[in-house]
């Protein structure tokens, strides 16, 4: 059978000259194939930080950008994550995604992303016992509990039951107890001054609690970019 990929012969290596010997990278299409994986949303595939342009003249979306780059020269040699909070439309899921797809081509990171509403979704289906798949639920929870980066947005989006806030717990528990970086987004602030509701309002004291460990917030601010040209 002819291979897929002409370049490295479906190897997934390709082999490179450095001062004078040969050494082996990662080919193009073994990248591309991690990407695949990584669940990153169509829309933002592919985007890197070079192709983020924050407002200039909005100081809080200019430190973000160099929070993220400096993210990403130093990964993985981290022992925080970050946690991007602000309103909608300036840009959190593209900073999570741009750092994602850079670390998968750039130092070939297994990267995982999920969203906050598709991972309930899916945790509400388990909460009638009598239809309850607790292997899927399980299997699921394993692979985001052990991906070494998580990129998980739009936290607290929506409340979750008491049965689903526990799952959740549960990962983050697992993560912070293992040491593995996760990259967070919400819409809430840790103050009233935004929006009546907190972010542990959202999600609970016991995750809000883990996330001051585990990550640096960046505040971001401004106007949602989507209204811009309306």
């Amino acid at each position: 059978m002819e291979p897929a990929c002409k370049t490295c012969q479906d190897s997934g290596w390709v082999l490179v000259s450095v001062d004078g010997r040969e050494v082996a990278r990662p080919c193009a299409c073994r990248k591309n194939g991690i990407r695949r994986n990584a669940n990153i949303p169509l829309r933002f595939l592919g985007v890197k930080l070079r192709a983020h342009f924050p407002d200039k003249a909005n100081p809080d979306q200019v430190r973000a950008k160099k929070v993220a780059e400096k993210f990403i020269a130093e990964y993985p040699a981290l022992t925080k994550g970050l946690l991007f909070q602000g309103p909608t439309g300036v840009g959190k899921t593209r900073l999570l995604c741009a750092i994602g797809n850079q670390l998968i081509e750039e130092k070939g990171a297994e990267v995982f992303y999920i969203d906050w509403n598709d991972l309930t979704r899916e945790m509400r289906s388990g909460e009638d016992t009598s239809n309850r798949d607790f292997s899927v639920i399980g299997q699921l929870l394993n692979q985001l509990a052990g991906v070494p980066l998580l990129l998980f947005d739009e936290i607290g989006s929506s409340k979750p039951s008491p049965w689903v806030e526990d799952n959740i717990y549960y990962l983050i528990n697992r993560r912070y107890n293992d040491n593995l970086l996760t990259l967070f987004a919400t819409n809430y602030y840790d103050d009233k001054v935004v929006d009546p509701e907190t972010l542990t309002d959202r999600i609970g004291r016991r995750i809000r609690s883990r996330l001051y460990e585990m990550t640096d917030a960046v505040r971001l601010s401004g106007v949602d970019y989507r209204q811009r040209n309306l």
